[in-house]
């Protein structure tokens, strides 16, 4: 199971869980029809919360996906919006997991974390409101004693999350508004090199892993064993697992925090001087604006630098707008000459679909602990 996918059901099963509690305590009665719960994310966010979304019942249908500004993050005013629609329905539909991206696939945008934060606290009061309206003065102890109305909220970093080693202001700003959210993950075996898999699951809440998946089977977790407190079988969705911890830990053991960090800033420089070698080529054009971890481009034979004059395209713009059909053949192009790439054995790159472009485009993104020089850079430029 992929490790977003493994977080998003975390998640997802601690909430459904609280809210099973509370809704039997206060509105438990056959004159209510429990709501359906409803999760957000982004059109950038990954697919597997998709997959979490059917494998914990809740259903895709009830899969909210919020779109995306140009530059790629969640647009936060629809979110505010899509979340004052919800609520006119709540007898029927009631907000509770909304997912930030810190590090998208393709693109590698960062979603604004502390507005997504401050439009949750906001929609929490209200729905706080209107539940106890719900419930038509009915005692909701079950909801006080919770702290009240809670919307989950979780940054999916497993491609760049890895920024939290880096003490430099312009990737720390990436992550700002983090320390408030519900939980986190990121995947040190992409950025940082670890063995596959090494996926770090973190929550601010004590306890929750295990009040979400335990089922307390006695012949194998017993408090009374030696050890107990560190035996995290019954607080995973799966119970055998290897030791990814110990994989992070000698990796951040070996480097420190400044080492890795040093790790996360070489790729985003490196990545900034190829972004500006294409930017001064006539036979590259980027896709869109360039991520700190990501780097979306196109390569231009002369037949298509010439239709993309006579169309009056810009190829030194970093968002191009590219006709429908000068679109299908740079497609072409992609694929084309990522098989041919491939099959000679020099380079694998790979083509990739983005939401702002019909065109298939290249993707460049520095994963493990390989350096990249910039040497590379021009041997990646002339193979092409």
């Amino acid at each position: 199971m992929s490790n977003t996918c493994d977080s998003a059901l975390n998640d997802t099963v601690q909430e459904e869980k609280k809210f099973d509690e509370c809704y039997q305590t206060d509105i438990g009665t056959k004159s209510h029809k429990k709501p359906e719960l409803v999760a957000f994310v982004s059109s950038e966010a990954h697919y597997s919360f998709a997959k979490a979304a059917s494998v914990t019942g809740l259903g895709t249908k009830n899969l909210v996906v919020v779109p995306t500004l140009p530059n790629g993050q969640m647009d936060v005013d629809a979110l505010d919006r899509l979340m004052s629609e919800m609520e006119q329905q709540m007898a029927e539909k009631i907000p509770f997991f909304v997912a930030a991206t810190s590090g998208s696939t393709v693109r590698g945008s960062f979603d604004d974390i502390g507005a997504i934060v401050k439009v949750c606290r906001k929609h929490e009061q209200i729905l706080d409101h209107q539940y106890s309206a719900l419930i038509n003065g009915q005692s909701n102890r079950s909801l006080r004693n919770s702290g009240g109305f809670k919307i989950w909220i979780h940054v999916d970093g497993a491609w760049g999350g890895s920024a939290i080693f880096s003490t430099r202001s312009d990737l720390r700003k990436l992550l700002r508004g983090l320390e408030h959210v519900d939980s986190f993950t990121f995947n040190p075996h992409k950025m940082l090199g670890a063995p596959q898999q090494t996926t770090a699951f973190i929550t601010r809440h004590k306890g929750l892993l295990k009040q979400a998946n335990s089922i307390g089977a006695k012949y194998l977790f017993d408090c009374r064993k030696h050890g107990a407190e560190y035996d995290l079988g019954d607080a995973s969705y799966t119970c055998g697992r290897r030791t990814d911890a110990v994989k992070l830990w000698a990796l951040w053991k070996f480097y420190g925090s400044k080492g890795l960090g040093s790790m996360v800033e070489s790729k985003v420089d490196i990545l900034q001087k190829m972004a500006s070698c294409i930017r001064t080529s006539d036979r590259f054009m980027l896709a869109c604006d360039p991520c700190p971890f990501n780097l979306n481009f196109y390569y231009l034979p002369t037949r298509i630098r010439k239709r993309l004059s006579e169309s009056e395209v810009d190829i030194k713009s970093s968002n191009p707008k590219i006709p429908n059909d000068i679109a299908d053949e740079l497609s072409k192009v992609s694929v084309n000459l990522k098989l041919l790439l491939h099959k000679s054995g020099e380079m694998l790159i790979p083509f990739q679909p983005l939401s702002s472009q019909t065109a298939d485009c290249f993707r460049l993104v520095l994963a493990g602990n390989k350096q990249f020089r910039e040497e590379d850079i021009q041997r990646v430029l002339d193979l092409m």
